[in-house]
């Protein structure tokens, strides 16, 4: 429910700074991930809403980046594969259309040095890669306990 209200929020703010009808599609994201319980990106594309929030909100007082802000709307709609494939892999869309975003928003007010923002999301990356990789190796282990019931024999 709550990312339902923050993709409102966004949304309403995203549209009070460009006047853009588009960014009301937010709503359905935050709909999606509303019906879905329990996804593992969802806090991700919560970060990512309020990432659009404070752009919004801010964008009217200091100049910003509507290109870097289509770029985190990119990346907030590519989540959605993420969430349907549920493989580290199906994750670099979102992490890449997001840095991007995240690099021209820095890039305004910080130059060639605000274009390395979007070098945040690599540690994200590489930690949602080893959650992943570590579910695997478990899930291999109880597929291979389950293979043999009787345990091993000596």
């Amino acid at each position: 429910m709550v990312i339902a209200i923050m993709s409102i929020i966004s949304s309403i703010l995203a549209f009070f700074l460009t006047g853009n009808y588009w960014y009301f599609t937010l709503i359905a994201i935050g709909i999606y991930y509303s019906l879905r319980k329990q996804s593992r990106v969802e806090g991700i594309v919560l970060l990512n809403l309020v990432l659009i929030s404070a752009i919004g909100l801010l964008g009217k007082i200091r100049p910003t980046s509507i290109d870097g802000l289509n770029f985190v709307v990119y990346g907030t709609f590519v989540s959605v594969i993420y969430d349907l494939f549920k493989k580290w892999y199906a994750s670099i869309p979102m992490f890449f259309l997001t840095g991007i975003g995240i690099s021209l928003i820095g890039s305004i007010k910080y130059g060639n040095i605000g274009k390395l923002f979007g070098l945040i999301l690599i540690p994200v990356f590489l930690r949602e890669y080893s959650l992943e990789k570590k579910r695997e190796l478990e899930n291999g282990e109880t597929e291979k306990d389950n293979n043999n019931p009787g345990g091993e024999e000596k």
